[in-house]
Protein backbone atom coordinates (compact mmCIF):
# COMPACT_ATOMS: atom_id res chain seq x y z
CA UNK A 1 0.00 0.00 0.00
CA UNK A 2 1.76 3.13 -1.22
CA UNK A 3 1.15 6.68 0.21
CA UNK A 4 3.16 8.80 -1.42
CA UNK A 5 0.95 11.65 -2.94
CA UNK A 6 -0.12 14.86 -2.48
CA UNK A 7 -2.05 14.27 0.78
CA UNK A 8 0.44 12.79 2.57
CA UNK A 9 -1.03 14.46 5.75
CA UNK A 10 -4.14 13.75 5.43
CA UNK A 11 -3.31 10.28 4.90
CA UNK A 12 -1.06 9.43 7.75
CA UNK A 13 -4.49 10.80 9.35
CA UNK A 14 -6.41 7.69 7.46
CA UNK A 15 -3.70 4.83 8.75
CA UNK A 16 -4.18 6.65 12.12
CA UNK A 17 -7.83 6.10 12.42
CA UNK A 18 -7.85 2.55 10.61
CA UNK A 19 -5.32 1.47 13.60
CA UNK A 20 -7.35 2.70 16.42
CA UNK A 21 -10.36 1.37 14.62
CA UNK A 22 -8.20 -1.88 14.76
CA UNK A 23 -7.27 -2.47 11.36
CA UNK A 24 -3.13 -3.01 11.58
CA UNK A 25 -0.71 -4.50 9.01
CA UNK A 26 2.51 -6.63 10.25
CA UNK A 27 4.82 -3.94 8.01
CA UNK A 28 4.77 0.37 8.03
CA UNK A 29 7.96 2.18 6.25
CA UNK A 30 7.77 5.96 6.57
CA UNK A 31 10.33 7.45 4.45
CA UNK A 32 11.90 11.04 4.82
CA UNK A 33 13.49 13.47 7.45
CA UNK A 34 13.68 12.09 10.65
CA UNK A 35 12.23 15.66 12.40
CA UNK A 36 9.07 15.22 10.02
CA UNK A 37 8.22 11.62 10.05
CA UNK A 38 9.10 10.94 13.54
CA UNK A 39 6.12 13.20 14.81
CA UNK A 40 3.75 11.02 12.47
CA UNK A 41 5.51 7.29 13.86
CA UNK A 42 4.95 7.88 17.71
CA UNK A 43 1.42 8.95 16.67
CA UNK A 44 1.21 5.28 15.16
CA UNK A 45 3.36 3.97 18.37
CA UNK A 46 0.77 5.82 20.85
CA UNK A 47 -2.25 3.85 19.16
CA UNK A 48 -0.45 0.41 18.95
CA UNK A 49 0.90 0.23 22.74
CA UNK A 50 -0.63 1.39 25.59
CA UNK A 51 1.39 3.92 27.63
CA UNK A 52 2.17 1.64 30.32
CA UNK A 53 3.61 -1.12 28.27
CA UNK A 54 5.98 1.12 26.42
CA UNK A 55 8.88 0.16 28.49
CA UNK A 56 8.30 -3.26 27.96
CA UNK A 57 6.55 -3.63 24.65
CA UNK A 58 7.97 -1.51 22.53
CA UNK A 59 11.78 -1.67 21.18
CA UNK A 60 13.83 0.64 19.26
CA UNK A 61 16.41 -1.24 17.07
CA UNK A 62 19.16 1.64 15.76
CA UNK A 63 21.31 0.67 12.46
CA UNK A 64 24.46 -0.13 14.43
CA UNK A 65 22.44 -2.79 16.28
CA UNK A 66 20.93 -4.61 13.48
CA UNK A 67 20.61 -7.94 12.16
CA UNK A 68 17.76 -9.64 11.16
CA UNK A 69 18.30 -12.32 13.45
CA UNK A 70 18.07 -9.80 16.28
CA UNK A 71 14.86 -8.37 15.15
CA UNK A 72 13.30 -11.91 14.37
CA UNK A 73 14.54 -12.18 18.01
CA UNK A 74 12.48 -9.06 19.56
CA UNK A 75 9.55 -10.25 17.62
CA UNK A 76 9.11 -13.41 18.79
CA UNK A 77 9.94 -12.54 22.10
CA UNK A 78 6.87 -11.77 24.56
CA UNK A 79 6.66 -8.79 25.81
CA UNK A 80 6.28 -8.62 29.75
CA UNK A 81 2.42 -6.92 29.10
CA UNK A 82 -0.19 -8.68 27.59
CA UNK A 83 -0.95 -7.08 23.92
CA UNK A 84 1.29 -6.91 20.74
CA UNK A 85 5.19 -5.85 20.42
CA UNK A 86 6.25 -3.33 18.22
CA UNK A 87 9.62 -2.42 17.20
CA UNK A 88 10.68 0.53 15.37
CA UNK A 89 13.91 0.32 13.11
CA UNK A 90 15.65 3.17 12.26
CA UNK A 91 17.42 3.31 8.93
CA UNK A 92 17.57 0.01 8.02
CA UNK A 93 20.96 -1.09 6.17
CA UNK A 94 18.96 -3.63 4.07
CA UNK A 95 17.22 -0.68 2.50
CA UNK A 96 20.03 1.61 1.44
CA UNK A 97 22.68 0.40 -1.44
CA UNK A 98 25.45 1.95 -3.60
CA UNK A 99 22.67 3.78 -5.86
CA UNK A 100 21.22 5.40 -2.69
CA UNK A 101 24.87 7.36 -1.74
CA UNK A 102 24.50 9.92 -3.90
CA UNK A 103 21.12 11.18 -2.11
CA UNK A 104 22.64 10.60 1.29
CA UNK A 105 25.90 12.63 0.76
CA UNK A 106 23.39 14.92 -0.76
CA UNK A 107 21.66 15.56 2.74
CA UNK A 108 24.71 15.41 4.68
CA UNK A 109 26.31 18.43 2.66
CA UNK A 110 22.96 20.16 3.14
CA UNK A 111 23.27 19.56 6.71
CA UNK A 112 26.78 21.08 6.50
CA UNK A 113 25.58 24.31 4.39
CA UNK A 114 22.83 25.03 6.82
CA UNK A 115 24.98 24.99 9.78
CA UNK A 116 24.02 22.02 11.47
CA UNK A 117 27.13 20.38 12.78
CA UNK A 118 25.42 17.40 14.74
CA UNK A 119 23.25 16.54 11.90
CA UNK A 120 25.98 16.36 9.52
CA UNK A 121 28.23 14.34 12.13
CA UNK A 122 25.56 12.07 12.85
CA UNK A 123 25.12 11.17 8.56
CA UNK A 124 28.72 11.39 7.79
CA UNK A 125 29.27 8.64 10.83
CA UNK A 126 26.42 6.22 9.71
CA UNK A 127 27.84 6.49 5.59
CA UNK A 128 31.22 5.89 6.66
CA UNK A 129 30.26 2.89 8.70
CA UNK A 130 27.76 1.00 5.76
CA UNK A 131 31.41 1.99 3.94
CA UNK A 132 33.42 0.45 6.20
CA UNK A 133 35.25 3.33 6.21
CA UNK A 134 37.41 4.08 10.09
CA UNK A 135 37.55 7.89 9.81
CA UNK A 136 41.13 8.01 10.57
CA UNK A 137 41.72 6.11 7.57
CA UNK A 138 40.74 9.75 5.64
CA UNK A 139 43.42 11.46 7.54
CA UNK A 140 45.71 13.80 5.33
CA UNK A 141 44.19 12.30 1.80
CA UNK A 142 44.04 14.65 -0.62
CA UNK A 143 40.54 15.88 -2.56
CA UNK A 144 40.94 13.54 -5.11
CA UNK A 145 42.33 10.75 -3.12
CA UNK A 146 39.22 10.86 -0.55
CA UNK A 147 37.06 10.53 -3.98
CA UNK A 148 38.96 7.66 -4.57
CA UNK A 149 38.15 5.99 -1.48
CA UNK A 150 34.46 7.24 -0.84
CA UNK A 151 33.46 6.94 -4.83
CA UNK A 152 32.44 10.20 -4.63
CA UNK A 153 29.57 11.56 -6.98
CA UNK A 154 31.29 13.46 -9.87
CA UNK A 155 28.65 16.29 -9.77
CA UNK A 156 29.39 16.88 -6.43
CA UNK A 157 31.49 19.13 -4.58
CA UNK A 158 34.00 17.50 -1.76
CA UNK A 159 35.79 20.77 -0.57
CA UNK A 160 33.00 21.10 2.03
CA UNK A 161 33.18 17.93 3.06
CA UNK A 162 37.07 17.90 3.88
CA UNK A 163 36.58 21.23 4.89
CA UNK A 164 34.04 19.76 7.71
CA UNK A 165 36.24 16.82 8.38
CA UNK A 166 39.39 19.02 9.14
CA UNK A 167 36.84 20.64 11.91
CA UNK A 168 34.87 18.33 13.10
CA UNK A 169 36.23 14.85 12.36
CA UNK A 170 37.41 13.90 15.94
CA UNK A 171 33.69 14.30 16.62
CA UNK A 172 32.77 11.94 14.82
CA UNK A 173 31.62 8.11 16.19
CA UNK A 174 33.14 5.06 14.75
CA UNK A 175 30.00 2.42 14.18
CA UNK A 176 31.53 -1.39 14.05
CA UNK A 177 30.08 -2.51 10.66
CA UNK A 178 27.59 -5.73 11.38
CA UNK A 179 26.52 -8.60 9.20
CA UNK A 180 23.07 -7.55 8.84
CA UNK A 181 21.66 -10.44 6.86
CA UNK A 182 19.94 -10.43 2.99
CA UNK A 183 16.38 -9.52 4.13
CA UNK A 184 14.79 -13.37 3.50
CA UNK A 185 14.67 -13.90 7.05
CA UNK A 186 12.40 -10.76 7.54
CA UNK A 187 10.30 -11.78 3.97
CA UNK A 188 9.83 -15.53 5.69
CA UNK A 189 8.60 -14.49 9.01
CA UNK A 190 5.62 -11.82 7.48
CA UNK A 191 4.76 -14.35 4.73
CA UNK A 192 4.39 -17.84 7.29
CA UNK A 193 4.44 -16.22 11.12
CA UNK A 194 3.41 -12.56 10.84
CA UNK A 195 0.63 -11.35 13.16
CA UNK A 196 -0.27 -8.01 13.62
CA UNK A 197 -1.92 -9.05 16.63
CA UNK A 198 1.26 -10.47 18.03
CA UNK A 199 4.26 -8.30 16.74
CA UNK A 200 4.71 -5.39 14.12
CA UNK A 201 7.31 -3.63 12.59
CA UNK A 202 7.67 -0.07 12.03
CA UNK A 203 10.22 1.51 9.44
CA UNK A 204 12.16 4.78 9.72
CA UNK A 205 14.07 5.69 6.59
CA UNK A 206 15.33 9.11 5.57
CA UNK A 207 16.35 7.42 2.34
CA UNK A 208 15.50 3.37 0.61
CA UNK A 209 16.71 2.39 -2.81
CA UNK A 210 13.33 1.92 -4.13
CA UNK A 211 14.18 -0.50 -6.64
CA UNK A 212 15.32 -3.22 -4.38
CA UNK A 213 13.87 -5.99 -3.35
CA UNK A 214 12.87 -5.86 -0.44
CA UNK A 215 11.41 -2.46 -0.24
CA UNK A 216 8.85 -4.09 -3.03
CA UNK A 217 8.28 -7.18 -0.91
CA UNK A 218 7.98 -4.94 2.28
CA UNK A 219 5.21 -2.92 0.01
CA UNK A 220 2.78 -5.74 -0.49
CA UNK A 221 2.54 -5.95 3.90
CA UNK A 222 1.59 -2.83 4.81
CA UNK A 223 1.68 1.23 4.67
CA UNK A 224 3.99 2.50 2.81
CA UNK A 225 4.66 6.74 3.84
CA UNK A 226 6.70 8.28 1.04
CA UNK A 227 7.76 12.10 2.59
CA UNK A 228 11.00 11.99 0.62
CA UNK A 229 9.25 11.53 -2.77
CA UNK A 230 6.58 14.15 -1.97
CA UNK A 231 9.36 16.47 -1.93
CA UNK A 232 10.46 16.20 -5.76
CA UNK A 233 7.00 17.87 -7.01
CA UNK A 234 7.72 21.59 -6.68
CA UNK A 235 3.83 22.12 -7.24
CA UNK A 236 2.74 19.18 -4.83
CA UNK A 237 5.85 20.19 -2.46
CA UNK A 238 4.59 23.74 -1.94
CA UNK A 239 0.66 22.59 -1.34
CA UNK A 240 2.07 19.69 1.03
CA UNK A 241 4.29 22.51 3.02
CA UNK A 242 1.07 24.53 3.68
CA UNK A 243 -0.74 21.43 5.05
CA UNK A 244 2.08 20.93 7.01
CA UNK A 245 2.18 24.16 8.50
CA UNK A 246 -1.72 24.08 8.89
CA UNK A 247 -1.78 20.42 10.78
CA UNK A 248 1.52 21.70 13.05
CA UNK A 249 -0.41 25.14 14.45
CA UNK A 250 -3.36 23.12 14.74
CA UNK A 251 -1.66 20.82 17.01
CA UNK A 252 -0.46 22.90 19.03
CA UNK A 253 -4.08 24.83 19.56
CA UNK A 254 -3.56 26.91 17.69
CA UNK A 255 -4.91 28.99 14.70
CA UNK A 256 -3.17 30.49 11.45
CA UNK A 257 -4.30 33.38 9.35
CA UNK A 258 -3.65 32.79 5.26
CA UNK A 259 -1.43 35.53 4.83
CA UNK A 260 0.89 33.91 7.17
CA UNK A 261 1.07 30.88 5.85
CA UNK A 262 2.47 32.65 2.98
CA UNK A 263 4.54 34.90 4.74
CA UNK A 264 6.43 31.77 6.17
CA UNK A 265 6.54 30.00 2.61
CA UNK A 266 8.25 33.21 1.51
CA UNK A 267 11.20 33.41 4.00
CA UNK A 268 11.53 29.33 3.96
CA UNK A 269 10.68 27.98 1.24
CA UNK A 270 8.79 24.27 0.88
CA UNK A 271 11.32 21.79 0.43
CA UNK A 272 12.95 22.68 4.05
CA UNK A 273 10.53 20.98 5.94
CA UNK A 274 13.17 20.41 9.05
CA UNK A 275 12.97 24.56 9.18
CA UNK A 276 9.78 25.06 8.97
CA UNK A 277 8.85 22.82 11.96
CA UNK A 278 11.29 25.04 13.90
CA UNK A 279 9.66 28.22 12.68
CA UNK A 280 6.37 27.17 13.44
CA UNK A 281 7.65 26.21 16.84
CA UNK A 282 9.28 29.24 17.27
CA UNK A 283 6.13 31.29 16.34
CA UNK A 284 3.90 29.25 18.51
CA UNK A 285 6.14 29.41 21.65
CA UNK A 286 6.00 33.45 20.82
CA UNK A 287 2.27 33.23 20.39
CA UNK A 288 1.75 32.96 24.50
CA UNK A 289 -1.94 33.14 25.09
CA UNK A 290 -2.64 34.47 21.51
CA UNK A 291 -4.49 32.14 19.72
CA UNK A 292 -4.15 33.58 16.41
CA UNK A 293 -0.48 33.99 14.29
CA UNK A 294 -0.95 36.97 12.15
CA UNK A 295 1.38 37.80 8.81
CA UNK A 296 2.81 39.93 11.10
CA UNK A 297 4.47 37.25 13.95
CA UNK A 298 6.41 35.87 11.37
CA UNK A 299 8.02 39.02 9.29
CA UNK A 300 9.19 39.92 13.11
CA UNK A 301 10.04 36.36 13.82
CA UNK A 302 11.14 34.32 10.55
CA UNK A 303 14.02 35.53 9.21
CA UNK A 304 17.07 33.17 9.64
CA UNK A 305 16.28 31.21 5.98
CA UNK A 306 17.20 34.39 3.73
CA UNK A 307 20.10 35.39 5.97
CA UNK A 308 21.26 31.37 5.22
CA UNK A 309 20.75 32.42 1.42
CA UNK A 310 22.73 35.32 1.57
CA UNK A 311 25.58 33.33 3.54
CA UNK A 312 25.07 30.98 0.87
CA UNK A 313 25.59 33.31 -2.08
CA UNK A 314 28.94 34.79 -0.46
CA UNK A 315 30.53 31.17 -0.06
CA UNK A 316 30.05 30.64 -4.03
CA UNK A 317 31.60 33.38 -4.76
CA UNK A 318 34.53 32.64 -2.49
CA UNK A 319 34.17 29.19 -4.20
CA UNK A 320 34.12 31.13 -7.71
CA UNK A 321 30.79 28.47 -8.92
CA UNK A 322 29.04 30.62 -11.20
CA UNK A 323 25.86 28.36 -10.83
CA UNK A 324 25.35 28.32 -7.26
CA UNK A 325 26.02 32.14 -7.04
CA UNK A 326 23.33 32.59 -10.09
CA UNK A 327 21.06 30.23 -7.89
CA UNK A 328 20.87 31.64 -4.96
CA UNK A 329 20.97 35.51 -6.56
CA UNK A 330 17.87 34.26 -7.58
CA UNK A 331 16.25 32.82 -4.95
CA UNK A 332 17.06 35.67 -3.12
CA UNK A 333 15.45 38.21 -5.94
CA UNK A 334 12.80 36.31 -5.96
CA UNK A 335 11.96 35.87 -2.65
CA UNK A 336 11.83 39.36 -2.10
CA UNK A 337 14.59 40.37 -0.60
CA UNK A 338 15.86 43.95 -1.59
CA UNK A 339 18.66 44.13 -3.96
CA UNK A 340 20.08 47.03 -1.59
CA UNK A 341 20.66 44.30 1.38
CA UNK A 342 22.04 41.76 -0.94
CA UNK A 343 24.76 44.69 -2.45
CA UNK A 344 25.38 44.97 1.54
CA UNK A 345 26.33 41.42 1.57
CA UNK A 346 28.50 41.14 -0.96
CA UNK A 347 30.14 44.40 0.08
CA UNK A 348 30.93 43.12 3.48
CA UNK A 349 32.62 39.78 2.25
CA UNK A 350 34.44 42.18 -0.32
CA UNK A 351 35.93 44.29 2.77
CA UNK A 352 36.37 40.43 5.15
CA UNK A 353 38.39 39.34 1.96
CA UNK A 354 40.69 42.71 1.13
CA UNK A 355 41.24 42.70 5.29
CA UNK A 356 42.44 39.12 4.85
CA UNK A 357 44.18 38.91 1.48
CA UNK A 358 46.48 41.95 2.78
CA UNK A 359 46.88 40.75 6.52
CA UNK A 360 48.28 37.31 4.75
CA UNK A 361 49.87 38.83 1.91
CA UNK A 362 52.30 40.86 4.66
CA UNK A 363 52.30 38.13 7.01
CA UNK A 364 52.52 34.49 6.66
CA UNK A 365 51.95 34.44 3.16
CA UNK A 366 48.77 33.00 1.05
CA UNK A 367 50.52 29.79 -0.11
CA UNK A 368 51.39 28.75 3.38
CA UNK A 369 47.89 29.06 5.01
CA UNK A 370 46.64 27.20 1.49
CA UNK A 371 48.44 24.39 3.07
CA UNK A 372 47.14 24.10 6.53
CA UNK A 373 44.95 22.34 8.42
CA UNK A 374 42.20 24.21 10.57
CA UNK A 375 43.62 23.19 13.76
CA UNK A 376 46.73 24.55 12.31
CA UNK A 377 45.12 27.58 11.25
CA UNK A 378 43.29 28.35 14.62
CA UNK A 379 46.36 27.93 17.02
CA UNK A 380 48.87 29.47 15.14
CA UNK A 381 48.06 32.13 12.17
CA UNK A 382 44.70 33.77 13.94
CA UNK A 383 46.47 35.00 16.82
CA UNK A 384 49.23 36.28 14.30
CA UNK A 385 46.28 38.05 12.12
CA UNK A 386 44.62 39.21 15.09
CA UNK A 387 48.03 40.88 16.11
CA UNK A 388 48.36 42.33 13.04
CA UNK A 389 45.23 44.10 13.26
CA UNK A 390 45.84 45.74 16.52
CA UNK A 391 43.73 45.63 19.43
CA UNK A 392 40.44 46.69 17.62
CA UNK A 393 39.31 44.30 15.03
CA UNK A 394 37.59 45.87 11.87
CA UNK A 395 33.51 46.10 12.30
CA UNK A 396 33.22 43.51 9.80
CA UNK A 397 35.46 41.09 11.63
CA UNK A 398 33.76 41.16 14.29
CA UNK A 399 32.04 38.09 15.73
CA UNK A 400 33.54 36.27 13.06
CA UNK A 401 33.72 32.15 13.74
CA UNK A 402 37.54 31.38 13.56
CA UNK A 403 36.43 28.47 10.74
CA UNK A 404 34.51 31.22 8.92
CA UNK A 405 37.51 32.89 8.79
CA UNK A 406 39.84 29.83 7.71
CA UNK A 407 37.86 29.30 4.96
CA UNK A 408 38.18 32.99 3.57
CA UNK A 409 41.79 32.87 3.99
CA UNK A 410 42.04 29.58 1.69
CA UNK A 411 39.89 31.27 -1.18
CA UNK A 412 42.00 34.58 -0.57
CA UNK A 413 44.53 33.73 -3.13
CA UNK A 414 41.89 33.83 -5.60
CA UNK A 415 41.03 37.53 -5.41
CA UNK A 416 43.55 39.90 -6.90
CA UNK A 417 43.99 42.62 -4.14
CA UNK A 418 43.89 45.89 -6.55
CA UNK A 419 41.07 44.90 -8.29
CA UNK A 420 38.95 44.15 -4.48
CA UNK A 421 40.19 47.51 -3.82
CA UNK A 422 38.50 48.62 -7.46
CA UNK A 423 35.37 46.91 -7.54
CA UNK A 424 34.71 48.08 -4.10
CA UNK A 425 35.49 51.64 -4.67
CA UNK A 426 32.87 51.01 -7.46
CA UNK A 427 30.27 49.99 -5.40
CA UNK A 428 29.11 53.40 -4.65
CA UNK A 429 27.90 54.05 -8.18
CA UNK A 430 26.15 50.35 -8.28
CA UNK A 431 24.02 51.41 -4.95
CA UNK A 432 22.69 54.67 -6.92
CA UNK A 433 21.98 52.63 -10.05
CA UNK A 434 19.85 50.42 -7.82
CA UNK A 435 18.33 53.29 -5.78
CA UNK A 436 17.03 55.09 -9.59
CA UNK A 437 15.50 51.68 -11.08
CA UNK A 438 16.60 52.73 -14.47
CA UNK A 439 18.70 49.33 -14.59
CA UNK A 440 17.53 46.05 -14.23
CA UNK A 441 18.44 44.74 -10.35
CA UNK A 442 19.23 41.46 -11.57
CA UNK A 443 21.84 42.37 -14.61
CA UNK A 444 23.37 44.77 -12.35
CA UNK A 445 23.89 42.08 -9.54
CA UNK A 446 24.77 39.32 -12.07
CA UNK A 447 27.42 41.47 -13.23
CA UNK A 448 29.02 42.39 -10.40
CA UNK A 449 29.22 38.65 -9.36
CA UNK A 450 30.72 37.74 -12.33
CA UNK A 451 33.55 40.73 -12.01
CA UNK A 452 33.94 39.22 -8.72
CA UNK A 453 34.46 35.42 -9.79
CA UNK A 454 36.48 36.67 -12.93
CA UNK A 455 39.00 37.73 -10.50
CA UNK A 456 42.40 35.81 -10.72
Amino acid sequence: MDLSSKKYLSQVEEVIKKTEAGEVYPVYLFIGDRPIIHPQIHKLIDCLVPEEAKDFNFEILSPDLFSEGRLLELLETRGFFPGRKVVLIQDMPLLVSADTMKIRWKKTLAAMETGNDDRATELISRIFSDLRIDPKELTGLSQTQMKEVLDWPKDLNIGNLSEFLEAHGEYLEHIEPIHTGSGDRILSWLAQRADPSRAIIIIESEVVDRRCSLYQELKKHGPVVDLDREKKDKKGGADFARSFIRSLIRERGKEIEHKAIEAIMDRVGHEDLVGLKTEIQKLVSQAGDSVRIKAEDVCELVVRHKDEELYKLTGAIGEKDLGKCLKSLSYLLDQGIHPLAILQTIANFLRKMIILRAVLEYGPGLQAVRSLRYQTFKDKILPEIKENLGDTLPAVLKGAHPYALYKLSLQAHGFELDQMLDLLASMAGMDLELKGDQVSHRVLLETLIFRMISME
